[in-house]
């Protein structure tokens, strides 16, 4: 029975494969649909496909940014001591022919760290000539490379030397180009890809890659573009190392990738001199006329002579940091794994870095993305945006956005998030304060003054605050990441409806540094427990730094009773920083509001908010009439035309640099919508001291006097 039932099986599927025409393009454009398909869904449920790649091979077997635009930027002299994350490697290389004091790399992927180790131990061959590493990296000769491979195998790292003995003789025969989940691209889906849109490959090269011949067959770029746009986000990414994370609602868009593809194909200079997209379409460099500078005869003895100045280590770049002689690097270069992140975590890396770097260090990274305001941290950045100048002259255009800023001097803010032990409460202590804020619409008397709202509102919570509210105001932390770098001269900190001080323990690490804190507030239930806590929690010394005053930031005598709490009584200063933690929306005249902030606001300060924000973009939806509605109860104030008062009306610029990050956190499994902007004025950090001034277009009018003042004080504090 089941031999009749196995021959009528067999009988049916050469009856059906007799039906398909195999020569037929149709028919292998049909086959090439259905693998991919079926690729997509294999990346989608089985497996994160990258971390799978990075486990078995290196992802790129060239750099995607292109050198010359570095050199540009970087201008790299012996005294540098350069980081950079190794990728391909080939860029390090072509860094070390300019002659730099040291390079250090570092990558996550020990792949990509063992195809650069072959690189430069090859280099550090003695024997080595240039005929060798051309016929190794530019022609993938296998003979060649399996002739130095024996040669100089015994000064590899055991773990590159045991992966390299069983694939270097595949990797060279197969060619390099296809080497790489990227030469998996190269060497399958791309061919496939040429062939459906029309692009006779062979007659383009032959006509020396014009730009001319791509512009008389334009369908090609439109018809790449649609297959782009289909293809890129869920099965061409994992192979270019791009994580989900990384792939914006642009990516979805055939203008996003059109754009991209006219301007590298329409470049008049890209059969000459973008090598490499003619790596990928050629399998290879053909001759020395278009190839990287690490691979022309002129520039080889200054790379072998300087192949001695790297040091590189299997790790993320923060852990590099931290392993690294603290001021040691004057240029960093960062790529764009700054994209992967949450903003906790580019904090976390930055104060790694800043304590490797000299002050006034360059750095330098790109972006998938024109902009970096979702990352309230890069505030304490002043950030140059390379892109308008530099982009199209980027061979590569890989990445739309090019960045870049100085180290500054003075320390980022030390966001700790843990609750300080007085500021816990037991799981009774919670019960009861939640209970009393649901209960508080039902409960509360009627009361006319703000104050005395906020008085009844928050009298009952007081204890139980800080501990109840940890979870439901979650924007608080991020905001903080943004405060600014905290002035060694001593900072002064003005925090508007600050109440128990919660936000003032979020820096504990850092008390010493300022000058004053006032944390104003109009409910003195809180502001008591505020002082208890910090008295609990500080020293004597940090708690005589913090003024605790019951005050409504709108009271007209509001800078003459700050002024009694400062350093000399003197308001002209100003505060460096001035914070609204989700107290913004409980403040009838909130306009008001940032209007007195801003007015008290020193040379280079900044007004930093968190709260609560709507749904979509006009505050228009069911949704926010929902949540406008139950937060109502309590006093709170959500709408939409917030974020345009402070964005385009109290903080416009060009006076102010404005960021506004929206985002959603689950509390009971409820998406509940926040914000967090960032509104400083305009400076600069200087390169070499890492000092910071307020900007001016024409430097010849700065007013450099409290600039000045400001270095001198804190080379004093220095000695």
């Amino acid at each position: 029975m089941m031999e009749m039932f196995y021959s009528s099986v067999t009988s049916w599927l050469s009856a059906a494969t007799s039906r398909v025409d195999l020569e037929s393009p149709a028919t292998w454009a049909v086959v090439g649909l259905a693998v991919l398909y079926g690729i997509r869904k294999l990346i989608k449920s089985s497996f994160n496909m990258i971390d799978t790649i990075c486990n078995r091979t290196y992802i790129y077997n060239i750099c995607w940014e292109d050198p010359a635009v570095d050199h540009e930027i970087l201008k790299i002299n012996k005294d540098d001591v350069i980081f950079r994350i190794c990728s391909a490697g080939d860029i390090v290389l072509d860094y070390a022919i300019e002659g730099p004091s040291k390079i250090v790399i570092c990558d996550m992927n020990q792949h990509q760290l063992w195809l650069f180790e072959l690189k430069i131990r090859m280099l550090r061959d003695p024997q080595l000539t240039y005929d060798e590493w051309w016929a190794i990296w530019g022609s993938s000769d296998v003979t060649v490379a399996m002739k130095v491979w024996k040669r100089m195998r015994h000064t590899m790292s055991s773990g590159g030397r045991k992966w390299w003995d069983g694939r270097i003789e595949r990797v060279f025969r197969k060619g390099f180009a296809t080497s790489g989940s990227t030469g998996f691209a190269v060497q399958y889906l791309i061919p496939w890809l040429m062939y459906m849109v029309g692009l006779d490959i062979k007659e383009w090269a032959e006509s020396g890659f014009s730009h001319a011949y791509i512009s008389e067959n334009y369908h090609v770029i439109q018809r790449s573009a649609l297959w782009f746009r289909r293809l890129f986000p869920g099965i061409l990414a994992p192979f270019a190392g791009v994580p989900p994370n990384q792939i914006g609602p642009e990516f979805y868009t055939t203008e996003f990738y059109e754009g991209i593809l006219r301007a590298i194909f329409l470049d008049p200079e890209f059969g000459s001199h973008n090598y490499f997209y003619r790596f990928y379409y050629e399998k290879g460099y053909k001759d020395q006329t278009c190839c990287p500078r690490t691979l022309k005869k002129e520039y080889f003895e200054a790379l072998v002579n300087n192949a001695g100045c790297f040091e590189w280590h299997h790790a993320t770049v923060q852990e590099t940091m931290e392993r690294v002689k603290p001021h040691s690097f004057t240029k960093l270069v960062l790529l764009d794994h700054m994209d992967w992140m949450p903003n906790s975590m580019v904090h976390e890396e930055w104060v790694a870095l800043q304590r490797a770097s000299v002050p006034g260090a360059m750095i330098l990274w790109r972006s998938a993305f024109t902009k970096m305001d979702d990352k309230p941290f890069f505030n304490n950045l002043d950030i140059v945006d390379l892109s308008p100048q530099w982009y199209s002259k980027d061979r590569v255009k890989t990445y739309p956005g090019t960045f870049s800023s100085y180290m500054p001097k003075d320390p980022f803010p030390f966001v700790d998030e843990e609750l300080s032990p007085c500021q816990r409460a037991s799981f009774v202590r919670k019960v009861k304060t939640t209970t009393k804020m649901i209960l508080h619409p039902l409960t509360a008397g009627k009361v006319n003054a703000h104050g005395d709202k906020m008085s009844a509102f928050y009298a009952a919570q007081a204890k139980g605050y800080d501990a109840v509210r940890e979870n439901m105001l979650v924007g608080r932390p991020e905001m903080m990441s943004g405060f600014g770098p905290i002035k060694q001269s001593g900072h002064t900190w003005l925090d508007v409806g600050g109440g128990t001080g919660r936000n003032v323990h979020y820096l504990r690490a850092q008390l010493d540094l300022f000058e004053r804190i006032i944390v104003l507030d109009i409910c003195p239930e809180l502001l008591q427990i505020g002082h208890e806590n910090a008295r609990r929690s500080f020293t004597e010394a940090q708690c005589d730094k913090i003024r605790w005053v019951c005050l409504d930031i709108n009271d007209k005598n509001v800078a003459s009773v700050l002024a009694q709490h400062l350093v000399n009584q003197d308001t002209s200063r100003g505060f460096d920083t001035i914070s609204f933690s989700y107290s913004l929306s409980m403040i009838p005249e909130w306009e008001k509001a940032l209007q007195s902030a801003k007015s008290l606001l020193s040379v280079d300060g900044r007004v930093i908010v968190s709260d609560f924000d709507t749904y979509t973009e006009p505050g228009d939806s069911v949704k926010d009439f929902l949540i406008r509605s139950w937060y109502a109860q309590d006093g709170v104030r959500i709408e939409a035309k917030t974020r345009k008062y402070i964005t385009e009306t109290v903080f416009a610029s060009p006076e102010f640099v404005v960021t506004l990050a929206r985002f959603q956190r689950k509390l009971a499994k409820v998406s509940i919508p926040h914000y967090v902007a960032c509104c400083r004025k305009n400076t600069e950090t200087l390169p070499g001291t890492g000092h910071r001034r307020p900007s001016c277009q024409d430097l010849s009018k700065a007013d450099d006097s409290n600039y000045a003042t400001t270095i001198s004080e804190d080379e004093k504090k220095s000695n």
